[in-house]
């Protein structure tokens, strides 16, 4: 981990937490690597993202255990057909430069993927580990 520039923390012998800064879009990305014995010759090693958008949303919601982001809590977003799209959305929302709700966005996006960055995280990891 060290020659992949991993930060970590061992929560106990078989529980770290990793974290790496991408270079790219300079988001810092975590997980969580937990270590299990499935028999005596074999092991599994679980990757779990750990998301700061979707801990902090869960927090405020008032849900004390945090969610992996690749879970269904807080993901769900309602599909909008064409036909389903009201009436009531009035050319009043639009403003001049054309974007919904005036200029100023509501919700600020980082810039790439987590579960991307994740990926690229775990693949390196698995790549290093077979050599």
């Amino acid at each position: 981990m060290r020659t992949l520039s991993f930060d970590w923390k061992v929560v106990n012998p078989y529980h770290l937490r990793v974290r790496r800064k991408n270079p790219v879009t300079g988001n810092l990305v975590k997980m969580s690597l937990q270590l299990y014995q499935v028999d005596s010759r074999s092991y599994l090693l679980d990757f779990k993202s750990i998301d700061d958008d979707i801990i902090e949303a869960a927090g405020k919601s008032g849900s004390s255990t945090p969610q992996r982001s690749g879970s269904t809590a807080g993901l769900h977003r309602p599909r909008l057909s064409i036909d389903s799209v009201t009436p009531a959305l009035d050319m009043q929302l639009l403003s001049s430069s054309g974007s919904l709700f005036g200029s100023s966005p509501l919700l600020t996006s980082r810039q790439g993927s987590h579960t991307m960055d994740f990926f690229e995280m775990c693949a390196s990891l698995i790549t290093t580990l077979a050599r």
